[in-house]
């Protein structure tokens, strides 16, 4: 990976998700339904789970937490889970929003560049990453 790929911010836990809808509407054509629409808004709360954790961005905006790679094979879920569309939530990858009561996610206005020299864009392993977070928090 690229070091502009990797950020220190906070992670949040979502205590509180309710959608309220204000209006919903559907079409008929026989017994099949063929369009449906709703409006409205999500009521939510949240609370700091994890402080200046280290993130990886991974494609499509989504974030894993250093901590998360324990092994080779977490590498592998993360990749699983990266679809044509988006990301798989609720596994390790992370959004900027909450999308359900108890869901992680990051805190989009605490993110910062772990590398501050623009320069350094070499590949960086995840193993050596930790390493060098390690050697950093002696």
């Amino acid at each position: 990976m690229k070091t502009d790929q990797i950020f220190i911010g906070d992670i949040r836990k979502c205590t509180k998700y309710e959608t309220h809808t204000t209006f919903s509407s559907e079409t008929y054509f026989g017994n099949q339904c063929i369009a449906c629409d709703s409006f409205g808004y999500i009521d939510s709360d949240d609370e700091l789970y994890k402080e200046n954790a280290i993130l990886i961005k991974i494609e499509n905006g989504g974030y894993v937490d250093l901590d998360c790679f324990k092994s080779f094979l977490d590498y592998f879920k993360i990749y699983q889970d990266i679809t044509k569309e988006g990301y798989r939530l609720g596994g390790l990858m992370m959004s900027t929003k909450a999308h359900c009561i108890n869901s992680l996610f990051v805190d989009k206005e605490s993110l910062k560049p772990y590398y501050v020299d623009k320069q350094q864009t070499k590949n960086i392993s995840v193993h050596k990453l930790k390493k060098q977070v390690k050697n950093n928090n002696r």
